[in-house]
């Protein structure tokens, strides 16, 4: 069983993976390679790692609700951002609306290819949704050892669908996505085998060839970008990004023996916040046209959407503290 207290190193590789992709939807060149070697997948593998397992259906029902919440969610970011289209271009209501509903059928973040309307980020939250989905239902249905291998099976038929046709709802992406989400279970498994003497010599070395296998794909120019199905020799950047995760969670381990631990790991807590504010911070849509150089677009934009989390927080506290006075005065 999964404890449900928040493991620091965890939230560490989520805030670093969060700030990468925001920096790395404005740059370029080898720092675009080796962002997007890894920072989007890892937050399926994490997700695996952290997630109990689902072994009866009733559990998997129980669960569904809470998971569809994220679903809805991603439904309103994407018609908050067409509204912000409407107060922004001299676009009709009707075109936005088309655009809108075309969008949140095919869940995708493209402008031009295959004729789909983008959502934004809020990709992400759609293949999140339905991978956990299968994920979960797949646990219950099969036994563990067989559902890395049935994954792999329909990941590799998703991504030769992929070359040709997108399917409504990114469910070329999906499995992809779960796929991920087991692997992250099984590093799960051994991770809470590293305390034993076979684990404290496999550990290091496994790590090691992770490295060594990650800077070989990253030399080569080798990265994965699921919103436009970019999966260079498939195999190959699939377990890059796995390595990659692997790399980057090691780091954060280390990491968490130094003060500015604390202030990722609090970035790492609030990334599906994060993830809403960047979807609607008007960057793409109004004030991007004032900014000529890549790399000040991409920390001007982290500055933004930072300040804009952290006001969130602070209004939080100040919320609750408020709310608490007032608890407290009714007594």
């Amino acid at each position: 069983m999964v404890s449900s207290k928040r493991i620091e190193w965890v939230d560490i590789a989520k805030g670093i993976a969060i700030i990468l992709m925001v920096v790395g939807h404005e740059i370029g060149g080898n720092a675009r390679i080796f962002i997007f070697s890894f920072h989007m997948p890892l937050f399926f593998i994490l997700s695996g790692f952290t997630s109990g397992a689902v072994l009866t259906f009733s559990k998997w029902k129980q669960k569904l609700p809470k998971i569809l919440k994220i679903y809805f969610l991603a439904i309103f970011m994407i018609i908050l951002l067409s509204l912000e289209k409407l107060l922004i271009w001299n676009v009709s209501i009707y075109q936005i609306g088309v655009e809108t509903l075309r969008g949140i059928f095919w869940g995708s973040n493209t402008y031009s290819a295959h004729a789909i309307s983008t959502v934004g980020v809020m990709w992400f939250l759609i293949v999140f949704v339905w991978a956990k989905i299968l994920f979960d239902l797949l646990q219950v249905l099969f036994n563990d050892k067989y559902i890395g291998v049935i994954l792999g099976i329909i990941s590799y038929f998703a991504y030769l669908t992929s070359l040709h046709y997108w399917l409504p709802q990114d469910l070329d992406i999906v499995p992809i996505a779960a796929l991920f989400m087991w692997g992250g279970s099984i590093l799960r498994q051994w991770y809470m085998r590293k305390e034993t003497d076979i684990g404290k010599h496999i550990l290091p070395i496994f790590i090691f060839i992770c490295f060594v296998y990650w800077i070989v794909c990253l030399q080569n120019s080798v990265n994965i970008e699921m919103a436009t199905r970019h999966y260079p020799y498939f195999l190959v950047s699939l377990l890059e990004a796995l390595a990659g995760t692997v790399v980057i969670s090691y780091l954060s381990m280390g990491i968490q023996e130094y003060k500015i631990s604390n202030s990722i790991a609090i970035i790492g807590r609030y990334t599906l916040m994060i993830l809403c504010i960047h979807q609607l911070d008007f960057y793409k849509i109004f004030w991007s046209v004032f900014i000529s150089s890549p790399w000040l677009a991409a920390l001007t934009r982290l500055i933004v959407d930072l300040g804009i989390l952290m006001v969130v927080i602070l209004f939080q506290k100040f919320y609750k503290k408020l709310l608490g006075k007032l608890e407290n005065t009714k007594m």
